[in-house]
């Protein structure tokens, strides 16, 4: 086994799955937090399960076919018609979320350091434009190194949070009982499913496109299973610790970036370039699945053209608000990444004849 490859994966899934609104904590306080202590846990362990499955199960398949155009991948598992319909809808998504996740961007500079949100609205399109010229391989070695500082300073501010306030655990649900804030689904286990599912759309395409890095398919499933579980642990720390200090941050557009600063002033300004890391490791990435649609040969003219066009139109879009975007655009989409997953299950299990997407030959 290749370690080396496998820790980078890891990274590089980490860093992809915290974007904007998991990193900001918007996300979490959403799908987990708000609906109190017990079922909070609940939904973070269905999303646990299921993120790992389609962490390993996408770069296992993605690793075998070795796709030129990542988006083929729901050809491949959910056939002509819908597969295709997918194909085209995905970029159109994507662009959606990179809106939310650029705006994320301008809410942590506008909360944090009091300037005008535009600011980081324009740091971040100018570093993924920047970026998504160097092409996959780079972009997945720099989003690796970068997701497992990531993942340890996430779960730093998050456990010393928890030890410091995790008396306050005790009267969170109370609290949320007489203070609701905005739930992303009517139950908490639905917001659990929804959570995994509504980035189904944007992590397939992205595994598909890294998996065919490794020259061993056990790497590939190490690594994406190593990701789903590195994930889930921020996950459910950062949610706890939402929780611990639901009553001043409940209302925030940037809960961690709250969290981290009441820890320590040091902390928050480290936690602030954090959050921009996160931001721009995920955005660049969907950046670069967006044009690779468009533009096979990401050295070509029109993939630059495509970059560049991309970016003024998220910039663009990215002036309207954080949390309502979020609210918006996540939980629906879940709905449709329910069924993707579940044909993702039966190609993947149950279907006799796989094949592949691009070559039309059967696949083994």
């Amino acid at each position: 086994m290749n370690w080396k490859k496998i820790i980078s994966l890891v990274g590089a899934i980490v860093a992809f799955s915290i974007g904007s609104g998991f990193a900001t904590g918007q996300e979490i306080l959403q799908f987990f937090a708000s609906y109190g202590v017990a079922k909070c846990i609940g939904a973070a362990f269905i999303t646990m399960i299921l993120y790992i499955w389609i962490c390993s199960v996408v770069m296992q398949d993605g690793s075998k076919l070795k796709l030129q155009s990542a988006n083929e991948i729901w050809v491949y598992y959910c056939g002509k018609y819908f597969g295709t319909a997918l194909k085209y809808f995905t970029p159109i998504f994507l662009f959606a979320i990179l809106v939310v996740m650029t705006s994320g961007a301008g809410a942590t500079i506008n909360q944090y350091y009091g300037l005008p949100s535009v600011y980081g609205r324009v740091l971040i399109v100018i570093l993924m434009l920047a970026t998504v010229m160097l092409g996959m391989n780079k972009i997945t070695k720099l989003i690796g190194v970068l997701g497992i500082v990531i993942i340890v300073f996430t779960l730093l501010v998050g456990i010393i949070s928890l030890v410091v306030n995790a008396g306050n655990l005790s009267t969170a649900t109370a609290y949320l009982e007489e203070n609701p804030v905005t739930k992303a689904a009517p139950t908490w286990w639905i917001s659990g499913i929804l959570y995994t599912t509504f980035m189904t759309l944007n992590l397939g395409p992205f595994l598909a496109g890294i998996g065919p890095d490794c020259e061993k398919r056990r790497d590939a499933k190490l690594g994406g299973l190593g990701g789903g579980i590195a994930f889930s642990a921020c996950l459910i720390v950062m949610a706890l610790a939402i929780l611990a200090n639901i009553q001043s941050v409940g209302e925030m557009s940037v809960p961690t970036l709250a969290i981290a600063e009441s820890i320590s002033p040091i902390f928050g300004v480290i936690f602030s370039v954090v959050l921009i890391a996160g931001i721009f490791t995920t955005t660049v990435s969907l950046l670069w699945i967006s044009c690779n649609f468009v533009a096979h040969d990401e050295k070509s003219k029109k993939f630059r053209i495509t970059a560049l066009v991309a970016c003024i139109i998220i910039f663009i879009g990215s002036k309207l608000p954080f949390s309502t975007l979020v609210n918006v655009i996540y939980p629906y989409t879940g709905y449709l990444g329910i069924i993707i997953c579940l044909c993702i299950a039966y190609t993947h299990y149950f279907k006799k004849e796989k094949i592949h997407p691009e070559t039309k030959e059967p696949v083994e």
